[in-house]
């Protein structure tokens, strides 16, 4: 035993050896200080805390032990290794700074807020509603037309029919890559997951109404969700008797596969008719240049959208989906015109507190005239949504272009800022703000019966039935 502590005592407790592990715990606890984003949202603030901890620790263990060994030395009448004791104490802590402050140069911490502001943000800023048109082919929810639409017949699909037809796997290929889409046996319902299209026809008579839409691929021998009526392209719409519920359907595209609409809206007939067509029709048009070009470069082409615009001006939008209330997608247009980051901090307007950090690589060119489409939330680390998993794995798989804000409660609206920042690769370069826009949000609240609870793994939720409106 007494020979374990010596090896223990010149491996770990000697004091120089243990001056450099104290320094290299306080640098490592210095990182979700100076780089936040690499904190979960939710916990950022207690893992800064403990790090703050951890530093203090540290530096305490480590100054005690030069203090004991210096003293320890001086009772022996050996001054120079007690001095000698210091001077490697004082050399690790200093060259310890030295990295720290490298390592804040590199991370260029925003200054802190000015107190001298007397009036709050929220007096200043114009809140703007979620519901901008996104342009990525992420975005869940879709414009549609309904003028000129069939009432009695069903939409012609010939896209669709080609590449069910003819290119069957590209089409599944795409459809399984594209986070618009859902192909899984069990998503039968239309309102409470996301990855459906969402079709969003004009109001009429302030009734506003959504068609949801999903592709459903059927294994051999089974059927579809009770409640759905086959449909084939260019046949008659099913009837519907005056007042009744607008039946679900689902247009049969050949080798099993179907194309699944459900109205959300006015039980008018004409009105609900017009809007499924004007739904299929935008559906089809969209696969148009896959059935053109069925080759894998026009479904990349297809899957990444377009990604520079003209303009010089910084842009934002966010849009939170009509079916699923509380999530939010965005996109930035913005062309650092280097190598960087896109850092984006959701704030809250009242209390100035940081509820999320968002990021992504910046797209840039040389270009001043050139705007790039960066997708919010961006490439999200997979230890992230591990860490989230036991609450929202189960509604917003990994890939699904969605965020949620876990603050306050759902429905009850609340102003935030965004505020979009960009950090150059180049350490020596200072980031800075690129823009800042306020919208009114709300928190997300995910459905009792689709949470797993704490401690149980996550499940497939059972399918559930379409709710009928009365």
């Amino acid at each position: 035993m007494r020979r374990g502590f010596h090896v223990f005592w010149r491996l770990v407790l000697y004091p120089t050896r243990l001056h450099i592990l104290c320094a290299a715990v306080a640098f490592l606890c210095c990182l979700p200080i100076l780089f936040p984003e690499i904190c979960p949202g939710d916990t950022a603030r207690d893992m800064v805390r403990y790090a703050g901890v951890g530093i203090m620790l540290a530096q305490c263990i480590s100054t005690a032990f030069a203090l004991l060994a210096a003293v320890t030395h001086m009772f022996r009448l050996s001054n120079t290794r007690a001095f000698a004791q210091l001077f490697k104490w004082a050399a690790v802590w200093g060259i310890g700074v030295g990295c720290y402050v490298l390592l804040a140069l590199a991370a260029d911490v925003a200054p802190p807020r000015d107190t001298g502001e007397e009036h709050p943000i929220q007096t200043n800023d114009t809140l703007y509603p979620a519901r901008d048109q996104l342009n990525g082919p992420a975005s869940l929810v879709i414009p549609i037309d309904t003028t000129g639409q069939a009432v009695d017949t069903v939409a012609h699909t010939p896209n669709l029919l080609t590449l069910e037809e003819h290119h069957a796997e590209l089409l599944s290929s795409y459809l399984d890559k594209s986070p618009r889409w859902s192909d899984s046996t069990r998503d039968d319902t239309f309102y409470t997951k996301p990855g459906h299209l969402i079709m969003v026809p004009p109001s009429s008579a302030g009734a506003p109404g959504l068609v949801h839409a999903c592709f459903r691929r059927l294994v051999e021998g089974d059927k579809l969700p009770q409640g759905y009526e086959i449909v084939q392209p260019g046949g008659h719409m099913p009837e519907v008797k005056p007042g009744s519920q607008i039946p679900d359907i689902a247009v049969d595209l050949g080798r099993n596969h179907y194309l699944m609409l459900a109205w959300r809206g006015t039980v008018h007939r004409e009105t609900a008719y017009q809007a499924l067509n004007a739904a299929i029709t935008a559906t089809d048009t969209r696969m148009q240049p896959l059935a053109e070009t069925p080759t894998a470069a026009t479904m990349e082409r297809m899957l990444n959208g377009r990604e520079s615009y003209p303009g010089n001006t910084p842009e934002m939008r966010l849009s939170e989906p009509l079916a699923q209330e509380g999530a939010y997608q965005g996109e930035i247009y913005a062309n650092p015109g280097e190598p960087g980051v896109i850092l984006v901090y959701i704030k809250d307007l009242g209390t100035d507190r940081t509820l999320r950090l968002l990021s992504c690589q910046a797209r840039y060119s040389s270009n001043p005239d050139e705007l790039f489409r960066h997708d919010l939330p961006g490439s999200v680390p997979q230890w992230v949504h591990d860490a989230a998993g036991d609450e929202l794995s189960g509604i917003f798989p990994a890939g699904t272009p969605l965020f949620v804000i876990r603050t306050g409660q759902q429905h009850q609206y609340f102003g935030v800022a965004f505020e979009v920042w960009f950090k150059p690769s180049d350490v020596r370069r200072k980031r800075h703000m690129l823009l800042r826009r306020c919208y009114k949000v709300q928190a997300y609240d995910p459905p009792v019966s689709e949470t797993p609870g704490r401690g149980q793994q996550s499940a497939e939720p059972p399918p559930d039935t379409p709710e009928k409106q009365p």
